[in-house]
């Protein structure tokens, strides 16, 4: 009888010990990652504040780290597929850019027709045509949760965009949004070639009719080193934009 006591004591010490490291080995084990499609889709709100809205944008072009050239354009934006920019700029009056799904057309003023164009073009020093009218990221890439890094002092999650739309501007974006918010701090561009054509970082927001937006982003060429340019976004407002603003008609109709 004895003997069954004892082994029926070590039986119940072996159980017990077991249980305490499963508990313990539970307690340490690795979080979930976070869910980058909600990361994105929060990650957007600070660049469009509202389902429809405008805003004015001012770019600043450099050159050799000495101001260059600067453009005015007034952006209206209609949920993620529609976009209608206006040039501001003296010399650009009359100039228009329309973006309608996946496709992209410019107005000029001596052109009867529009011409179509794509996002990755160039608009202004270092800023694309998808720059400034195509801002849905969670539209147009599907993301995937990388990693937990610092980006400067600021702890950030890594995210890898890949295009899963024909008018998405870039094939691939690394994407550092801030862990507490999903406020976007960097990004990194690749071309489906794998190049790493240009840098963003996302400098500056404030409170905008009571949203967190961003007011100031700037873009780094990365092929010849020698070039960036801020982009300024101001005066931005929620706005009820009739479908009419984004016919796809011809020039006269401005």
């Amino acid at each position: 009888m004895s003997n069954v006591n004892t082994f029926l004591r070590w039986y119940l010490l072996l159980f017990l010990i077991g249980l305490l490291v499963t508990c313990v080995l539970a307690g340490h084990a690795a979080p979930a990652p976070p869910n980058a499609e909600a990361l994105l889709k929060r990650s957007d709100t600070f660049r469009n504040g509202w389902p429809s809205f405008v805003v004015h944008v001012k770019i600043t072009d450099y050159e050799s780290g000495k101001p260059d050239e600067q453009h005015l354009y007034d952006v209206s934006q209609k949920g993620a597929d529609k976009t209608y920019v206006e040039f501001m700029s003296p010399r650009e009056k009359g100039e228009h850019l329309l973006m309608l799904g996946d496709d992209m057309w410019v107005y000029l003023p001596d052109v009867s027709r529009p011409v179509r164009i794509t996002p990755l073009e160039r608009l202004s020093g270092d800023a694309s045509n998808g720059d400034v009218a195509r801002t849905n990221y969670a539209a147009d890439y599907a993301p995937i949760y990388l990693r937990t890094e610092k980006a400067g002092t600021v702890d950030c999650y890594v995210l890898e965009l890949t295009a899963r739309r024909k008018g998405a501007t870039y094939q691939r974006i690394l994407f550092w949004v801030r862990t507490e918010d999903a406020r976007p701090v960097k990004a990194e561009f690749y071309l489906t070639s794998g190049k790493h054509i240009k840098t963003a970082t996302f400098d500056e927001f404030g409170l905008t009719g009571g949203q967190m937006l961003l007011h100031k982003l700037t873009l780094y060429d990365e092929v010849l080193h020698n070039s960036h340019s801020v982009l300024e976004y101001s005066g931005s407002a929620p706005r009820a934009l009739p479908d009419r603003l984004f016919y796809q008609g011809n020039a006269d109709r401005f």
